[in-house]
């Protein structure tokens, strides 16, 4: 699931880290940005992952929700250079998500649709960093053995 994201991210040009949750996210966003990694998507490690049991009786392929933040620095701190970045981040969340459904794809057992609910709420200026992305959300379908 985890290599899944990180994967598809890696294609389409941006370094994937997993936070986890004990830590502030701009503590964490802070030690994780170079210049060189960026565009990051950090995404938590507080997944949830829902089982369902079909009629015959077989496991679904389970379904997780995921949230993740894509951000890059601005060119300045003016108000247009964040909002263009954020727009730039939103088209690549978009093909992050693209990319990775097409991977989830090959996973699915019955005619299920590998991604659900996704979304993005646009962020021009996060955390004392001063980056500009996406708050990112969806559900995943993940691969799953059926004995």
């Amino acid at each position: 699931m985890l290599q899944d994201i990180i994967d598809s991210a890696n294609e389409v040009g941006v370094s994937t880290f997993i936070t986890n949750s004990q830590n502030r996210i701009e503590t964490q966003l802070n030690s994780l940005t170079k210049e060189t990694d960026l565009p990051i998507l950090l995404v938590s490690w507080d997944i949830d992952v829902s089982l369902n049991f079909n009629l015959n009786g077989f496991l679904d392929n389970p379904q997780a929700s995921i949230v993740a933040l894509l951000v890059s620095k601005p060119e300045d701190l003016e108000k247009e250079s964040r909002e263009t970045t954020a727009e730039e981040m939103g088209q690549l969340y978009t093909q992050f998500l693209q990319n990775l459904n097409q991977r989830l794809s090959k996973y699915q057992k019955q005619a299920q649709l590998p991604i659900t609910d996704a979304g993005y709420t646009v962020v021009p200026k996060h955390g004392a960093g001063q980056h500009s992305g996406v708050l990112g959300r969806f559900k995943m379908r993940i691969d799953i053995k059926n004995c």
